[in-house]
């Protein structure tokens, strides 16, 4: 069987992946075992061989990533029903103010998003957003993006969100490198979206469901203006962005005086402390890190290296970080509803990732038993690219055109996986390949995006003029930082 069959059934089986998932809309676990299984057949390794690749791939990547794709879909679960995220952003709003309110968003969305996914971090924020946009004046074509991409951007480059956990695993990278190399190359993407989206002017007001019960706020110019003087109120120069007739800033907190009017303070009194909500989140991270760093420091086989190099498996790191959360349930934690419910939750949350990654390694399987990698990196090496482009396209083409990063960073890592030697480029660096690839670019396609775009009251030309161009412009900084990381040799 010639090379160039070889590849031209290869190149099929990527575009077929993407036609049957985009335009069919057919469900991407079924499409990947169809390409999968087809693939085999088409290379010539006959039924029998191929059933026994795809049995082979998706339980030795099972083995090896089911449990923690289940522990951190349980944890990001315990701080969504607990009320740990809305802590997190409400004592992030405490700390900024005035024209720092949008950086405090991107924070508090940045922390919470690093165990749960951005749609759900939109859903469970976005009426205090809407509460602050009312009062400051800010417009939600600003704020709802921002409060969308800090989670977006960590959900696809740091564990242990599930589409990182998966790549990570699929690649063979170290967690605590992914985690690290992960928020260094993420960061800056963040900081630059957020930046573009400050410059946008146009005004969208919050959706009236979220803030009709809120007090008007106080007219420019009135005596007494609580943001007269704080310079985010009409005249900071955005012109239109400012809603006319609004006071320029929510007071310290930015929703305490929404929740003067409707009762929300002795809602927020019940949440848990930010300590309390913090620890789950940085307790694995912690873990993992002094496992990958600090273990070489005091031997592995001494015995404070042997109790770190145990606490900081991944396994039992995402795992002490649910255990760590159940005080976030006060005395509920001993309920059924905690302890057995929460997990299920947390189980119906982690079905599709765990598919999607057992049938992605089955996909590497096949790929590298078929020599299909040989082939393709012989190509890319002819073609003159450098490597590490080749998994950001890759991971861009997915993720823009399926609209999904989770789906764009666990493939583009399965399909790149048996390419790695042959390109000579390291696992981190495709991560982070693949990480800032499946950013690239948000519309009309995603789940996302509606979810953004409809709560935060935009049209869809708003949505892609905000949400779209700044995850493109944080996938693209990502890569740019990345490259600049490769090309010195430090990844």
């Amino acid at each position: 069987m010639s090379d160039a069959y070889t590849l031209l059934a290869f190149g099929g089986a990527i575009v077929a992946l993407v036609l049957l998932i985009a335009k069919f809309k057919v469900h991407p676990v079924a499409t990947l075992f169809v390409i999968v299984t087809t693939l085999g057949l088409v290379l010539g390794l006959g039924g029998e061989k191929t059933l026994k690749l795809v049995t082979e791939g998706f339980g030795s990547t099972m083995s090896s990533v089911g449990l923690l794709i289940i522990f951190g879909c349980v944890l990001g679960k315990m701080l969504e029903l607990s009320g740990a995220a809305l802590r997190i952003t409400e004592e992030a709003l405490r700390w900024f103010s005035g024209r720092k309110i949008p950086w405090a968003i991107a924070l508090a969305s940045a922390v919470v998003g690093i165990p749960l996914i951005a749609d759900t971090v939109v859903l469970m924020l976005i009426p205090v957003v809407s509460a602050i946009a009312m009062r400051s004046g800010m417009s939600m074509m600003r704020l709802g993006p921002i409060l969308y991409i800090g989670a977006y951007v960590m959900t696809s480059l740091v564990p242990p969100g599930p589409g990182p956990l998966a790549a990570s695993a699929l690649l063979g990278v170290d967690l605590g490198q992914a985690m690290l190399y992960g928020a260094l190359v993420g960061i800056p993407g963040i900081i630059v979206a957020t930046l573009y989206l400050l410059t946008i002017k146009t005004y969208v007001a919050p959706k009236a469901e979220y803030v009709d019960h809120l007090p008007t706020p106080v007219p420019v110019g009135a005596a007494g203006a609580a943001g007269a003087t704080d310079g985010t109120s009409g005249t900071d120069g955005s012109g239109a962005d400012d809603a006319p007739g609004t006071a320029g800033s929510a007071p310290a907190g930015g929703t305490t005086g929404a929740g003067e009017a409707d009762g929300t303070d002795a809602e927020a009194a019940r949440l848990p402390s930010l300590p309390l909500s913090l620890i789950p989140i940085f307790t694995p991270i912690l873990l993992i890190m002094l496992d990958s760093y600090a273990v070489d420091l005091v031997g592995e086989k001494s015995s404070l290296g042997g109790v770190l190099h145990f606490l900081g498996a991944p396994l039992m790191a995402l795992f002490i970080g649910c255990l760590t959360a159940l005080p976030l349930f006060g005395r509920d934690w001993r309920r059924k509803s905690t302890l057995n419910d929460l997990f299920e939750a947390g189980l119906k949350l982690a079905a599709l990732p765990l598919a999607l990654t057992g049938v992605g390694g089955a996909l590497a399987l096949i790929i590298r038993d078929t020599k299909v990698a040989d082939g393709a990196a012989d190509m890319i090496r002819d073609m003159g690219l450098s490597p590490i482009i080749v998994p950001f396209l890759v991971a861009a083409a997915i993720c823009t055109i399926t609209g999904s990063n989770i789906l764009g960073v666990m493939t583009a890592a399965a399909i790149m996986e048996p390419l790695m030697e042959g390109l000579g480029i390291s696992a981190l660096a495709v991560y982070l390949a693949c990480g800032t690839g499946a950013q690239i670019m948000k519309h009309a396609n995603s789940s996302g995006f509606w979810v953004t775009t409809t709560l935060s009251n935009m049209t869809v030309g708003q949505g892609i003029r905000s949400i779209g161009v700044a995850s493109a412009l944080s996938g693209v900084t990502g890569f740019a930082i990345l490259y600049a990381l490769y090309a010195t040799g430090l990844v």
